[in-house]
């Protein structure tokens, strides 16, 4: 019987340490207010996104180029330095956006955000709200001085059935900077991230043990990360110095469902350093990929809070001044 404290001593060590393993825990102090974003801005992209170019699915090649057009103009407002990259599926030709910031660098930071969507639905959540945080984060980045180039790119086919092929937009961009000898200091994929509840029990989680770890109340956001990186533990503390909206971090296997559902996987997979900020998507928000993920059901003002925390990320890493 005198082994059992010992034993049991043993176990909490190990639940503490797996805990600090995943989550990587960080207090938070929030006290900010944030002028720089208006929410009013975002949720008028959201509803033109999902509203006038629509559907956007892979099966609509026209209206994915319309919007291609569209989101090339809105970040041509910021930089001189935007690109379309073409390339082909189904016998259609699809783009990326893409659009520079900063002098020419051999490392880069990358953020990015697919505006195709799954179906013919309006996806506001999915991922109207992703490609709205690329273009207010042009403007924000328009105004620093770099030391190192930001590569914004917005991604055309994410979703099925093109979802974990090579024929990703974010696959044919990860590969070609790894071609080009460019490196990646981190890669940032933002994927679903106007979604918010705050009702009791609105946050699910694929396994069990992780509602022990974080709220399950969902009005947070989190950066998902692979299990023996540091990145998201450095962007969720960013987010939380900085903003009033609460982050938390996962840092798990690829096995875990979700984890790598989205365009960083790409790099992963190309060995450069990514994250994804989410709000979980349909751990959360049950409109997932269904036609009730309109632009009227998003919190743009949390919205709001999470882009600006992803740009002092980058002025707190990558600012001259």
């Amino acid at each position: 019987m005198k082994s059992l404290p010992r034993l049991l001593t043993v176990i909490m060590i190990c639940l503490i340490s797996l805990w600090i393993l995943i989550a990587r825990p960080f207090i938070t102090s929030h006290s900010v207010k944030i002028h720089d974003i208006d929410p009013k801005l975002l949720k008028e992209e959201v509803r033109r996104i999902s509203q006038d170019f629509y559907p956007r699915d892979s099966q609509n090649p026209e209206i994915l180029a319309s919007l291609s057009e569209y989101i090339f103009t809105k970040f041509k407002t910021n930089t001189k330095t935007v690109e379309f990259q073409k390339f082909k599926a189904g016998g259609h030709e699809y783009r990326n956006v893409i659009a520079k910031f900063g002098p020419n660098t051999d490392n880069v930071i990358v953020i990015g955000a697919h505006y195709d969507s799954y179906s013919n639905l309006p996806a506001a959540d999915d991922n109207a709200s992703g490609v709205s945080g690329l273009f207010e984060l042009s403007r924000l980045l328009k105004k620093m001085n770099l030391k190192k180039q930001v590569h914004l790119v917005a991604f055309s086919l994410e979703e099925p059935p093109y979802f974990a092929s090579e024929k990703m937009g974010s696959y044919i961009h990860a590969k070609s900077l790894k071609e080009a000898g460019i490196n990646i200091d981190l890669m940032i994929s933002l994927e679903m991230i106007g979604f918010f509840s705050d009702e009791d029990n609105s946050q699910t989680f694929p396994i069990p043990m992780l509602s022990l770890m974080y709220p399950s109340t969902g009005n947070f956001v989190a950066i998902v990360d692979q299990i023996f990186s540091n990145k998201a533990f450095e962007v969720k503390s960013a987010i939380n110095m900085h903003t009033n909206i609460n982050a938390y971090s996962i840092n798990a296997p690829h096995s875990l469902t979700g984890v790598d559902w989205s365009d960083h996987r790409n790099y992963w997979a190309m060995g450069f350093p990514a994250v994804m900020i989410t709000n979980t998507s349909f751990y959360r928000n049950k409109s997932y990929h269904t036609d009730a993920d309109t632009f009227d059901k998003l919190n743009y003002e949390k919205m709001a809070e999470v882009i600006y925390g992803v740009f002092r990320y980058i002025q707190s890493s990558n600012s001259e001044t």
